[in-house]
């Protein structure tokens, strides 16, 4: 003999709420999980520009000294060399504004300005954390000295 088992109601009511549970439950834990690891990606971006950041100082900073060290130097050299290569565009003498870019691994662009008249010299150095101009994560830092 066959018995049939009937339902209650009760059961056909509750079939699909544990598994709207369940979905609920999991895009909750999926959207914070999503929230951490656009923080922490962000972080990490973060970090990375501030390194970048000391590099191009660094640089800036290394091209300064360099000139500075050749342009106090007596009798003045008719060339310098920085970060082991000639600087182009040497010109130590009198009344000018010589511009010139020192690559290595590290790009710097310096500007000296004498004037004859005042016993003023301005050096501006330019730091880069790269050579390549078109790159979209190029930062500049930049340093000034008069004596």
């Amino acid at each position: 003999m066959k018995t049939k088992q009937k339902l209650s109601k009760v059961g056909y009511s509750q079939r699909g709420a544990v598994l709207l549970i369940a979905m609920l439950v999991a895009s909750v834990a999926l959207s914070v999980g999503f929230g951490v690891y656009n923080r922490t990606y962000k972080e990490l971006l973060f970090a990375s520009f501030w390194k970048q950041t000391q590099v191009a100082f660094s640089a800036a900073d290394s091209g300064l000294e360099c000139v500075l060290y050749w342009d106090t130097r007596v009798p003045q050299p008719a060339s310098a060399t920085c970060f082991g290569s000639a600087v182009t565009g040497w010109n130590p003498s009198g009344n000018t504004s010589t511009n010139f870019t020192i690559s290595s691994p590290v790009c710097v662009s310096i500007e000296i300005t004498k004037n004859a008249t005042a016993p003023l010299t301005t050096i501006k150095a330019r730091g880069y954390n790269t050579c390549d101009t078109m790159s979209p994560r190029r930062v500049e830092r930049g340093l000034r000295i008069d004596y």
